[in-house]
């Protein structure tokens, strides 16, 4: 091999990473706005599947908080631009959901403890859970959101599936919708006053 060879193949391996590395540096904003849709698109069907739950079950928390409550749109709106800003900071999708469900646990639990169905204060989220949606107490459109949302944590929890940003928004607004309607159906439920811890 002479030197005008040697020359040409070492040319020939460094030309290409040379080139990416400008184009890297020339583009790199774009490159940068791009990372987000090139995750989307590797984060496979099942995130997927729970971003369009998480969308589907805000709309529903929605339209029953809305035929529930006469609450108006601005409120609404408040409401979830008041959440948005509050989580946005929150980069963990994963611990946005599970703070989500601790929401609604804590409503169950208040429900519950109005309605005499809960004895002890340390009972696990699950029998939380399970003796509250037993009962007729709760309308079947907040009790099947309810179900929804403990579906869709226990997915994210114990699959490991990790939902992007945006779904894990839209899971939390549509938490707090379902928490409005179980503390508006707390309001109605009759209170037992023998209940002691």
């Amino acid at each position: 091999m002479d030197v005008y060879t040697f020359i040409s193949k070492l040319f020939e391996a460094i030309a290409w990473p040379l080139v990416i590395l400008v184009l890297g540096l020339v583009f790199r904003k774009s490159l940068i706005e791009l990372l987000p849709s090139m995750r989307k698109l590797k984060a496979g069907p099942v995130e997927a599947e729970f971003d369009l739950e998480a969308s589907r079950l805000l709309d529903a928390s929605k339209d029953v908080v809305a035929h529930e409550t006469s609450s108006s749109q601005s409120d609404l709106e408040a409401t979830e631009t008041a959440l948005a800003q509050i989580y946005s900071a929150r980069k963990d999708p994963v611990k946005m959901v599970t703070e989500g469900w601790a929401n609604v646990d804590g409503a169950l639990f208040r429900f519950g403890k109005d309605a005499g169905i809960l004895i002890d204060p340390m009972d696990s989220s699950n029998n939380i859970y399970t003796r509250v949606i037993s009962t007729d107490l709760l309308h079947r459109d907040t009790k099947e959101l309810v179900i929804e949302i403990y579906e869709m944590r226990n997915r994210v929890v114990q699959a490991n599936i990790k939902p992007s940003v945006n779904a894990a928004k839209d899971y939390l607004l549509a938490v707090e919708q379902v928490v409005k309607l179980i503390e508006k159906q707390r309001e109605s439920v009759e209170k037992v006053a023998n209940v002691s811890w």
